[in-house]
């Protein structure tokens, strides 16, 4: 059988153009349609309460105690010497004078009364303590 000469003879090579171009809007649209979840890095079990109000969380200050006093301030772990400063910096650059604090049910009293003292001196006015859904009455949670 006579082989073809010229042109026709260099074009075997497999074309891998269109599979490329498949793979790369597979991967556009799986990233697209993917949910990403923002994780806190403590662990923070909310308080319970009876009576609250929705709060809307766009352009708020948001600070997170845990049960152990560790601080993460708008995703970021901070010290109780840094709060201040971080606050302030972060209301001039929002606008926003409220502070929402997400402490655990078992972080101590003093944690969170301390973060408060550091935000007002840091001028917010407003702060909105963050609780979990309510209970039926009578229902209590029992430290075992």
């Amino acid at each position: 059988m006579p082989r073809l000469q010229g042109n026709d003879a260099n074009n075997n090579d497999l074309n891998l153009t269109p599979l490329i171009d498949a793979v790369f809007l597979l991967l556009v649209f799986f990233m697209v349609t993917s949910v990403f979840v923002q994780a806190t890095q403590l662990k923070i079990e909310l308080p319970i309460a009876e009576n609250y109000d929705q709060i809307d969380q766009e352009k708020k200050l948001n600070l997170l105690i845990s049960d152990k006093g560790q601080l993460e301030f708008n995703s970021q772990i901070v010290s109780m010497g840094q709060l201040t400063t971080l606050i302030e910096t972060e209301r001039l650059r929002s606008g926003s004078g409220t502070l929402i604090v997400t402490a655990d049910a078992e972080t101590p009293h003093g944690f969170v009364l301390d973060a408060m003292e550091m935000a007002v001196m840091a001028g917010v006015s407003k702060i909105d303590l963050e609780t979990g859904e309510d209970q039926p009455i009578g229902e209590a949670k029992v430290k075992e």
